[in-house]
């Protein structure tokens, strides 16, 4: 009996592996344990490089499906039966078969798109590691990110996020949040998306779509002088010199929280009785001038320094700056009958309206606040009101304290009664002892209840 042709046995084995997928056909498949080969593969009759591979050790069955592209190779997997039907595997296969006679590679594609990092891959990674070098805030940025994005969108791949999943974040916070706090959270998602953009994982920003609350951040809250007084009892006597001292400061200089509670004292200047800060939220370094007021303070914290600390306002750990003040904060505004709107960035707000109050002009406030643009300066320009109609008023008083010393003009007579000479409507002058206002037939009544000629 002849040998069989070189290759006759693969070939009738390829065609026992090979026929048209059906379920009754594919369940009924079994593996040989006991074969070299740690799976079986079959093939499909219907869709040229549909392949069946199963198991040899648990039976499972996988859909794949072979393919050359550029001259090489290529094998991808489809999904495992039953939970990838057969009707499926065709149809994924038909969209491969696609993409191949379009010369993608829908291997290489899908590889690209398992680099692509999850929502919190991107954000604890390659956007913390970005914003620690480029933005003074990060940390505030880790905790809003742990808080509450990355338990939102953390398991998501980047292109898997939505405009409809971001809106549905900034709705959620304003269940329990200002309008304020809820766009800085869209602020965040905003500048995340557009660093993603530029580093080629998305091709959109989804947060670009959606819109901003209105923000009403101009608070009117400023310490009136008996709040003031009673403040500034409590602090005399607390416990904790560094928050007290703190407070005081902020309230006597107007700066920020986190200006005063990073100040060092190496960029105080006591005999020149001026601050220098490095760092500042507008990015700008300034100098700040020391009133009486802030100078004892500065002399205060001076005299309890120990052991050659760097910050005026030390905190509880070794070395370290004031942290966060809050909890202090909310029991000296109780005992000091301050209530509950009262928050430490209203003591700069006070600094400011004082300032304005003592005459001080909105530029002049600019600087003292270190505000880089105006816009922000002129929410204090109402405070100004009451300031402005107390110096026409003053006008007025030396207009009329003027009038009234000038001595009768004999050249200023009446012509008959009702009827001064001067003819100027709006001027108020005396003639012989009397107030016109210029107006023809008419006569002002003078606090001296001066009525007529």
């Amino acid at each position: 009996m002849p040998a069989p042709p070189p290759g006759a046995a693969k070939a009738k084995q390829t065609a026992a592996h090979k026929f048209r997928f059906t379920q009754t056909a594919i369940d009924a498949l079994t593996s040989d344990p006991g074969g070299a080969a740690h799976e079986t593969e079959f093939c499909d009759s219907e869709v040229v490089g549909l392949r069946l591979a199963v198991s040899a050790t648990t039976g499972r069955k996988h859909f794949r499906l072979r393919y050359r592209i550029f001259g090489r190779k290529r094998c991808i997997r489809i999904g495992e039966y039953p939970s990838v039907t057969i009707k499926d595997a065709r149809q994924r296969a038909h969209e491969f078969k696609a993409m191949i006679a379009r010369d993608i590679d829908p291997l290489v594609e899908r590889r690209a798109l398992a680099a692509i990092p999850t929502f919190e891959e991107f954000a604890l990674g390659e956007y913390l590691e970005h914003a620690k070098v480029h933005k003074r805030s990060w940390a505030e940025d880790e905790q809003k990110l742990r808080k509450v994005l990355i338990p939102a969108l953390g398991k998501r791949q980047l292109p898997a996020v939505g405009a409809r999943d971001v809106e549905l974040i900034h709705a959620n916070l304003r269940r329990t949040n200002a309008p304020a706090t809820c766009n800085r959270y869209l602020t965040l998602l905003h500048r995340m998306f557009t660093l993603a953009v530029q580093w080629g994982h998305l091709e959109r920003n989804p947060a670009a779509a959606v819109r901003k609350y209105r923000e009403d951040n101009a608070r009117e809250r400023y310490l009136k002088p008996d709040e003031i007084v009673r403040l500034l009892a409590v602090l005399k006597d607390w416990p904790n010199p560094s928050v007290a001292g703190l407070l005081r400061f902020l309230l006597f200089t107007g700066l920020r929280r986190g200006e005063a509670m990073t100040m060092p004292w190496r960029c105080v200047e006591r005999e020149q009785n001026t601050v220098y800060l490095e760092r500042t939220k507008s990015g700008r370094k300034r100098t700040v001038y020391l009133n009486e007021l802030a100078r004892g303070v500065i002399e205060e914290m001076w005299a309890l320094r120990k052991r050659d600390h760097p910050y005026v306002f030390p905190g509880h750990k070794r070395r370290s700056p004031l942290v966060n003040p809050m909890r202090a904060f909310r029991e000296i505004r109780k005992a000091a009958k301050l209530g509950k709107d009262l928050r430490i960035h209203d003591l700069r707000h006070s600094f400011a309206s004082l300032a304005i109050s003592g005459g001080a002009s909105l530029y002049e406030v600019q600087k003292l606040l270190g505000h880089s643009s105006s816009v922000m300066t002129a929410r204090y320009a109402h405070i100004g009101d009451q300031a402005l109609a107390n110096a026409a008023e003053g006008v007025a008083r030396q207009i009329s304290g003027g009038a009234d010393s000038v001595p009768d003009d004999p050249r200023l007579q009446c012509t008959g009664p009702g009827r001064p000479t001067t003819g100027l409507p709006g001027l108020y002058v005396r003639v012989s002892s009397c107030w016109w206002d210029g107006t023809p037939a008419a006569c002002f009544a003078a606090p001296r209840n001066m009525t007529g000629c």
